[in-house]
């Protein structure tokens, strides 16, 4: 399978493209590494894509000829000198192109990148005006097409997978750095290309912390174990989180881990298209609150995933944005109780159908308690 075949692209360039016509903008600069890849295959660094109402052009260099024909054929690759200056590049096709209005990405581009094309395009194309334009390059990534979802759907897979093959390994005397280590090796022996993002293993006092750095800390008998990571396959993030027990929970744990399940589930069965992310987090919420935790669930319920393991759409408390059909998001409550010494998450990427949600990963949630040594 590859997520960057003709069909998708051009759809997506078209789908760009018209809201470029919408926002009265000639062309769009990306510099965000994730919206070139999206948007043309092509997935090398320290390279520009601008994308015209008509035609689209990767600015790079010398090290990537190959790998561009290759990867996003459909672009014209302009190739920069030794020397010679994106910002150049860039100008010269803006002075030929003669285009007015030109979007860049406000939150990708840094500020010395913007002043040396401001500065190029006084002295090449002064007529070329400069427009932030915000979230639109994100728009057409909020809903992910059948090819998207393929790729989201093995990142869950490789995850249950992985979970499978660790599981043995949560025992008294493990530390955290070595349990991380060998979920690292599952995800790739299981398919996965690279990692979503650094894995969490946090185990007994650190478990009360939603970010724990895997440390030494090795596992001892009474400890929660939460695992948080993911696998990426063809560019795309998994996010998973599961909590475990060593040895038998005291009454407290297993009352906070009912809880914690309890919110997924309720969450899970009754998120729908159509709400606002405000709504769907406040599922979750009140199953918390009522059960007493309410001040310990720190963080928003969940979050979009695509190229990305953090995008649009948040499920969070002041979330005015409308779940859709096509989307994939997280559902992850928790609770955290530095002074019980212990937390617990659940977390599962889903994709929001016309019915409600579907998981992405399945590996069983009952509270696993794992050998005693």
């Amino acid at each position: 399978m590859d997520c960057c075949i003709p069909g998708p692209l051009q759809q997506r360039l078209q789908k760009l493209r018209r809201l470029l016509q919408e926002h009265n903008l000639q062309a769009l600069l990306l510099s965000d590494a994730q919206n070139i890849f999206y948007y043309s295959g092509f997935a090398g660094d320290d390279s520009l894509l601008l994308v015209g109402l008509r035609q689209t052009w990767l600015l790079s260099d010398g090290r990537y000829i190959a790998q561009a024909e290759a990867e996003a054929p459909q672009a014209e690759f302009i190739c920069k000198q030794p020397g010679q200056s994106h910002a150049a590049l860039l100008s010269q096709i803006c002075a030929e192109q003669q285009l007015t209005s030109l979007g860049f990405e406000g939150a990708a581009l840094s500020y010395s990148q913007w002043q040396q094309i401001s500065e190029s395009l006084s002295q090449n194309a002064p007529a070329c005006r400069l427009q932030e334009a915000g979230s639109l390059p994100l728009q057409t990534r909020l809903c992910k097409d059948s090819v998207e979802c393929l790729a989201l759907e093995k990142c869950g897979e490789i995850a249950d997978k992985a979970l499978i093959d660790i599981q043995p390994l949560l025992a008294p005397g493990i530390s955290e750095r070595e349990l991380a280590w060998a979920l690292e090796q599952a995800l790739h022996e299981n398919g996965g290309h690279g990692l979503a993002f650094p894995t969490i293993a946090a185990a007994g006092p650190n478990s009360a912390k939603p970010h724990a750095i895997p440390s030494d800390y090795r596992l001892q008998n009474g400890d929660f174990v939460t695992l948080d990571f993911g696998a990426t396959y063809l560019h795309y993030c998994g996010d998973c989180t599961r909590t475990f027990i060593i040895g038998q929970p005291q009454p407290e744990q297993a009352a906070a881990y009912r809880l914690v399940q309890q919110a997924q589930e309720t969450a899970l069965e009754q998120i729908q298209p159509g709400m606002t992310c405000h709504q769907a987090d406040k599922i979750a919420r009140d199953v918390i609150e009522a059960g007493g935790l309410g001040e310990y669930f720190s963080h928003s319920l969940g979050h979009g995933v695509g190229l990305n393991v953090h995008e649009a759409p948040y499920l969070r408390q002041n979330g005015q944005e409308v779940l859709q059909p096509g989307q994939i998001v997280t559902v992850e409550p928790g609770v955290y109780l530095p002074q019980a010494g212990f937390g617990v998450r659940i977390e599962d990427s889903c994709l929001v159908t016309e019915k409600g949600l579907r998981p992405l990963t399945h590996f069983p949630k009952k509270l696993a308690v794992c050998c005693i040594k």
